[in-house]
């Protein structure tokens, strides 16, 4: 039995390995948990009583009223960064019925063409849950610093808050690359000044974002090269809209092919919107 538990436990711990994600998430959870154990306090205990006297007739109280005798009881708490971290999850889950409808099987994101980096649909769910996860905990340590700074800088970040969760219905909603492109740069700048003020007040609030701007970097890089492989035309069309587009007509013409004549169709409409576009 003790070594099938064994073989239990290394297998679980392989399975861990191989979610770097949860494994991170783990470790700063351990850590963070063990540092508000290690910051509890027990009450303390009744002084004790010294004289004979005394000691007897405390005994002979306790057994004639024992209702009266002294407890100790420990009551566990939840961590405060908890409901932050909560709160950014939850935030940052208003535009997943958003991703998932652009992601899903068969949808217009299958059928643009992607950059070589692009990682799988199912690593983004678990790395933003981590990072949305670790803004909480910043955000509670800022709070509980009480810094004169912790009003302002709480300011900034909840703008640069605000602005990471627009970015998903702009890319996946409107499909506006190019306008996600710019709002994911403006989120690297701005988080680059809200770090040095995180470390100014408490350093591991900052320390905690390193993966989140490091991540953030990528998916900009990202978002470029989705720009490129997939240019809007004169009238601001890219790929991904045309794409979305035909598979509205195709689900309208009771899910058959698109025709043909379908297609020039709606090339001569393309074409009249281009010229009024152009004034001519």
């Amino acid at each position: 039995e003790q070594q099938a538990t064994r073989n239990q436990m290394m297998n679980m711990a392989k399975m861990t390995l191989k979610r770097p994600a949860a494994a991170l998430l783990c470790l700063i959870v351990g850590l963070l948990v063990v540092q508000d154990v290690a910051s509890f306090a027990p009450p303390a205990l009744p002084p004790a009583v010294s004289s004979r006297t005394n000691n007897h007739h405390h005994h002979h109280s306790k057994v004639a009223n024992p209702s009266t005798s002294t407890t100790t009881t420990l009551h566990a708490t939840i961590p405060s960064w908890t409901y932050y971290s909560l709160a950014h999850v939850i935030g940052g889950t208003t535009g997943t019925p958003i991703v998932i409808s652009g992601t899903k099987k068969g949808g217009w994101f299958d059928r643009i063409p992607k950059p070589k980096i692009n990682p799988p649909n199912f690593v983004f769910g678990p790395v933003w849950t981590l990072l949305y996860s670790l803004m909480g905990v910043s955000v509670s340590r800022i709070i509980k610093a009480s810094s004169p700074q912790s009003s302002f800088v709480l300011k900034l970040w909840y703008g640069h808050y605000a602005l990471n969760l627009i970015w998903a219905p702009i890319f996946f909603g409107l499909k506006r690359f190019r306008l996600g492109f710019m709002i994911s740069t403006l989120l690297v700048l701005t988080l680059g000044g809200i770090l040095p003020l995180y470390h100014a007040i408490d350093p591991i609030a900052a320390y905690l974002q390193i993966p989140y701007l490091l991540w953030l970097s990528f998916a900009t890089v990202l978002n470029y090269q989705f720009c490129v492989l997939n240019p809007a035309n004169g009238i601001g069309v890219n790929e991904a809209m045309r794409q979305a587009d035909l598979i509205k007509k195709e689900e309208e013409s009771g899910g058959g092919e698109y025709t043909d004549d379908m297609f020039q169709r709606d090339l001569k409409n393309l074409q009249r919107a281009a010229a009024e576009y152009a004034g001519l």
